[in-house]
């Protein structure tokens, strides 16, 4: 074989290589969840916990029971604080409450996990939360808030603001 033939071989066998190869495709963000059907949201004046249960009574006097095995826990905080919230999305039905916490403004319900900003909507632990009328952030659409923001819930469960790092 001549030389000249050896080289369209390894030019024509490297053209046949990167053709076949197959392109990684680039990630796509996951799709941001449905807003979720809200049924509560407020602050509430007592809470009693059962094995079973816990039952909440909101400012107007009304009493909200949850069944512990029907709702999932959302966040880290547990079982019960100032700000309750049940609602309902794609995964079923659920129960969040929020604190206040010290050098906070005493309004701000707190949560501290990651958000994404989604519009109308940050995305906080899988559930679309709505922004309070007024809220303003110049985290782009799409886009994580810097780590170690905190979310200031409203009494009406809407995020009013973020406190960042």
């Amino acid at each position: 074989m001549t030389s000249r033939a050896l080289q369209r071989l390894l030019v024509g066998a490297a053209l046949l290589s990167g053709c076949s190869a197959t392109p990684t495709p680039d990630p796509t963000p996951s799709d941001p969840p449905m807003p979720p059907e809200i049924t509560f949201g407020g602050l509430v004046t007592d809470v009693r916990s059962y094995a079973e249960h816990h039952e909440f009574t909101d400012a107007a006097g009304a009493v909200h029971a949850v069944e512990s095995a029907e709702y999932r826990q959302v966040g880290e905080h547990g079982c019960c604080f100032d700000l309750v919230i049940l609602g309902t999305d794609a995964e079923g039905p659920f129960i969040a409450t929020f604190p206040t916490q010290d050098g906070l403004p005493d309004d701000c319900y707190v949560e501290n996990d990651p958000g994404v900003d989604r519009g109308s909507y940050v995305e906080i632990l899988g559930i679309l939360w709505s922004k309070a009328p007024g809220f303003s952030s110049t985290t782009p659409f799409g886009r994580p808030y810097p780590p170690a923001t905190r979310f200031c819930f409203d009494q009406a469960g809407r995020i009013a603001g973020v406190i960042p790092p």
